[in-house]
């Protein structure tokens, strides 16, 4: 058996969170489906802030900590990514042999840990019966994967024996073989060398504007939200803090319902508000490789019910890549992208501060041609 293990960082995956004010329209990015990855990274959106009462304008910031771990690539079948077939490998033109290979396996664990800074600011004035927020997102990011390829020795096909065959041949195919077998060794490890690589640093930022407007009960925003590629990338390197040379543009809408706020009932919507949110991403090419990863569309739901200042609730999300990827560089034809997820939050409000906490966790399932994770995610908001 042919074994070889790298530690790799992985390629960059921005968790972006937008403040309270906006957050119905809040999202988190992350690479395209070049690399598995689209730029809406797999965890949810929705806390506690869904529930808040109402908007202060003015200016806010928002720190969030996210602990992801990928522990899995799916294929289009949703089983873990199989490294590429190994053609066999002709020994001498003369003689019908080859030097055939099993198929291999690809298993990886990759931890990022990732600090999301955003600053922004919500109008006093108001257009069209909302207020204006205009927020600025900047990723920081350490990331580490493991990285191990299993690769079976390939086998001389048909098996050389003599006779037949001369000892002097047989000797000769062997040796070919176990040549063979020593290059796609050093190829295995050549690959993993120019992966082996630990990265940190700012990613892309996010420049966002948002629309909300609160009547009653009901709290409607729409946005827009552009990611600019300002993070480090290099083509020929694995990890990247940057997700490459292209730009994703993404609007979406985002309503939320107060069902009852009036707590202290006894019925069961109480304190609880519902929420929704859709979005569609549209990227650009990456000039540097010359691939355009695919637009997709993005919803989210959640409810959330409040008990002082105490919150608790749950998400569910899907994502779902609708066009195929395109340019020379995606030599694996259209790989659409999908994935699901859910999770359960609490949130606490600092007792007379416009301020709180959101801790929230996040598991994928149903993958296909994606990243599967698990996140926890420990957020501070805080309007001024």
């Amino acid at each position: 058996m042919i074994r070889s293990t790298h530690k790799v960082t992985a390629k960059h995956l921005v968790l972006a969170t937008l403040p309270g004010v906006c957050l119905l329209a809040c999202s988190f990015s992350a690479q395209a489906a070049e690399g598995y990855k689209l730029r809406q990274a797999p965890v949810g959106a929705f806390g506690g802030e869904i529930a808040a009462p109402a908007d202060n304008t003015g200016f806010f910031g928002t720190a969030s900590l996210t602990q992801l771990q990928i522990y899995k690539l799916a294929d289009a079948n949703g089983n873990n990514v199989a490294p590429a077939p190994i053609a066999p490998i002709q020994l001498n033109p003369a003689l019908p042999y080859k030097v055939a290979f099993p198929t291999g396996s690809l298993a990886f664990n990759q931890d990022q840990t990732q600090l999301n800074v955003v600053g922004g600011y919500l109008t006093e004035s108001k257009y069209a019966d909302g207020h204006v927020a205009f927020a600025i997102n900047v990723p920081f990011i350490q990331q580490k994967r493991t990285f191990i390829v299993t690769q079976p020795a390939g086998t001389l096909t048909p098996a050389a024996t003599v006779p037949p065959l001369s000892p002097a041949i047989v000797g000769q195919l062997n040796a070919g073989t176990a040549q063979a077998n020593a290059a796609v060794q050093a190829k295995i490890l050549a690959t993993g060398a120019s992966q082996n690589v630990e990265t940190s640093g700012v990613g892309d930022t996010e420049l966002s504007t948002v629309w909300i407007r609160h009547v009653d009960r009901l709290k409607v925003a729409a946005g827009v939200s552009l990611f600019v590629p300002t993070g480090s990338y290099d083509k020929n390197r694995g990890p990247n803090p940057g997700f490459g040379n292209f730009y994703t543009l993404r609007p979406g809408v985002a309503v939320t319902y107060n069902l009852n706020p009036k707590q202290s009932d006894e019925s069961w919507d109480a304190g609880v508000t519902i929420a929704g949110r859709v979005s569609y991403g549209i990227n650009s090419r990456n000039k540097d490789t010359d691939y355009r990863s695919g637009n997709f569309i993005y919803s989210e739901g959640g409810i959330v019910k409040v008990n002082g200042d105490w919150a608790y609730g749950v998400n569910v999300f899907t994502i779902q890549q609708i066009s195929d990827d395109t340019g020379s560089g995606a030599t694996l034809g259209g790989n659409r992208y999908k994935t699901n997820g859910v999770g359960p939050f609490i949130s606490f409000k600092l007792p007379g501060k416009d301020a709180g906490f959101n801790l929230q966790y996040s598991d994928n399932f149903g993958g296909r041609n994606a990243i599967v994770a698990k996140s926890l995610q420990l957020r501070f908001v805080k309007a001024w």
